[in-house]
């Protein structure tokens, strides 16, 4: 029996509610306090994983009871230490790999250094597949509204991050875009990136540290920040626009659903699991749904790869790929389009197409 581990932790107060309902209408401060107190703690066993070689797998979610904010801004020591402890725990059910799911990858140089204090388990952030799952989506949306990649401009937002410089990497490489913008507040590593992408493809990039100014005219758009949400607000969007929000918690504001149904906002990195899954946790998501850096773990536990992958802050385009075909190797498939929890419907999709037809 192959095994793997996976950390998950609350994004936001709806998560901490679901999860422990005896929260709802407390003060967030007397809430993060308590999350500080518990320790991390096995919340999830996943059954039913039938591996392309015949084999058999199951896995643990390990959930790391700390919000976002929590984990970027609690001392760094304190953090690793709940990663260490919620990583003992998969050693001591025989996860022979373990995922850094949210936040838990960002800390500590992108994953390396709770790699370093833990060497007996290898570990992934899941951010390869991420990428794969979000560029594959954004793809078959902007086919599906009528988006010509020819005439269309781009935008990474997160650009200088690991997913959004792959997916700009990749997508330079491979797709026609009339125009191609990267945009974080780090213009030195911005810079970096769009110079290795002219190097690379030839191409032109432009850079930009304003998300208002970086989004005007861009008909596709990528988001893959680590931000606390909400940076993405409904007056920045171009009519016509479609937006593959990979981020956790999203970069869209939610106020985007109801103030601009011109624009299709899809939930970026969402898998369909193999038939008879039992991820055993509600997620928010549909049964039988799954992030991207999940399905990254258990596609290479199924595979028999126990090594480190994704870690650090840079990912390999390589890898990227690799992954992919593992995970359809074995029986993972690009989930339906969701946008804001909720199915994609084609009256969403025909107010978008209308709208891209009205701008001609």
């Amino acid at each position: 029996m192959r095994k793997f581990g996976f950390f998950v932790h609350p994004l936001d107060m709806r998560d901490v509610v679901r999860i422990a309902p005896q929260a709802e209408g407390k003060r967030r401060p007397l809430v993060e306090k308590i999350l500080e107190w518990t320790p991390s703690h096995e919340v999830s066993h996943i059954t039913g994983l039938k591996c392309a070689d015949g084999e058999e797998a199951e896995g643990w979610f390990i959930g790391i009871p700390l919000l976002p904010n929590q984990i970027i801004d609690l001392p760094k020591d304190f953090v690793l230490s709940r990663l260490k402890e919620g990583a003992e725990i998969a050693i001591k059910n025989g996860a022979q790999i373990l995922g850094l799911g949210g936040y838990t990858s960002v800390i500590g140089k992108g994953g390396i250094e709770i790699a370093n204090m833990v060497p007996e388990i290898p570990m992934t952030s899941g951010n390869s597949c991420t990428a794969a799952a979000a560029m594959d989506a954004a793809g078959r949306a902007a086919e599906r509204i009528g988006i010509d990649i020819k005439s269309a401009k781009l935008a990474v937002v997160g650009g200088s991050g690991s997913i959004g410089s792959v997916c700009a990497k990749v997508l330079a490489a491979n797709e026609d875009f009339a125009e191609i913008v990267l945009i974080a507040r780090n213009q030195h590593r911005l810079e970096k990136i769009a110079d290795e992408i002219h190097t690379e493809t030839g191409k032109h990039v432009l850079t930009c540290n304003s998300v208002e100014e970086g989004l005007k005219d861009a008909d596709i758009v990528i988001s893959a920040t680590s931000s606390s949400g909400d940076i993405i607000k409904p007056e920045y969007i171009k009519s016509g626009a479609l937006i593959c929000d990979v981020s956790l918690p999203h970069d869209v504001c939610r106020e985007v659903s109801t103030l601009r149904p011109d624009v299709l906002v899809i939930e970026g990195g969402l898998m369909q699991v193999p038939e008879g899954v039992d991820l055993d946790y509600n997620f928010g998501f549909a049964p039988g749904i799954a992030l991207a850096c999940m399905t990254e773990t258990m596609a290479l536990c199924m595979e028999g790869r126990f090594e480190n992958y994704s870690i650090g802050r840079g990912l390999q385009i390589e890898k990227v790929k690799e992954i992919y075909q593992i995970a359809k190797r074995q029986g993972f498939t690009l989930a339906g389009f969701r946008s804001f929890e909720r199915l994609v419907t084609d009256e969403m999709i025909d107010n978008v197409i209308k709208a891209i037809k009205g701008r001609k």
